[in-house]
């Protein structure tokens, strides 16, 4: 069975360490990390992944030690592991960077839409492995609209889970107050209500059902 988080640490994990310029450290390496051995352990060969947010250009092409490049590393996971990955963005201009990035091994589905729109209309029988939360920028003197967005596509995507599937919000510790303000504080909270099994918790948070 092939493995994954070898070729992960290998190619992304230091560069998931190294922002541009002056740039604060945003450790989503050791998450990933985590999110990979515990996919790694599953006994499948075909995976599902959905992440809200897609990869896009503000801070280069491939600033893995800045925004992440998220879709760039689950479009990998999919090319070795096998699967299924879509990615969704309300935004043309980021899908169109995605798509030029990934290029030409491209294995994600790249869906221009409303994320909690298309979440819901997926059919309740698709079940998801990895469901990452990751498309509305917060603002630190008004969290509220992200936050809320982020528990909105959970409970439009909550019907696609299944016993396993793991949840990663970003940017959890987006202004580094120790997770005060985050796009997953409402996840969280919500999480904690039916005792979900919390995997990792610091610029990202993650939980596994």
């Amino acid at each position: 069975m092939n493995q994954f988080t070898p070729y992960f640490k290998e190619h992304f994990y230091k560069k998931l360490l190294t922002p541009a310029g002056s740039n604060p450290v945003r450790n989503r390496a050791d998450s990933f990390l985590k999110i990979f051995e515990i996919l790694d352990a599953m006994p499948k060969d075909y995976y599902r992944i959905i992440e809200t947010g897609t990869m896009r250009p503000d801070h280069g092409n491939l600033c893995f030690g800045d925004d992440g490049c998220s879709t760039y590393i689950f479009n990998d996971f999919i090319e070795i592991m096998g699967g299924s990955f879509t990615s969704v963005d309300i935004n043309p201009a980021n899908s169109s960077h995605a798509l030029m990035m990934l290029a030409p091994s491209i294995r994600a589905n790249i869906i221009i839409s409303d994320s909690v729109e298309h979440l819901w209309k997926i059919p309740a029988d698709v079940k998801f492995d990895l469901i990452y939360l990751d498309s509305y920028d917060i603002v630190r003197s008004n969290p509220h609209p992200s936050q809320l967005h982020h528990i909105k596509e959970l409970c439009a995507v909550i019907k696609n889970t299944q016993p396993g599937t793991i949840i990663c919000v970003d940017d959890h510790d987006a202004f580094f107050t120790g997770g005060q303000i985050g796009k997953g504080n409402y996840v969280k909270s919500f999480m904690k209500n039916i005792n979900a099994k919390l995997i990792y918790e610091g610029y990202q948070i993650v939980w596994q059902l």
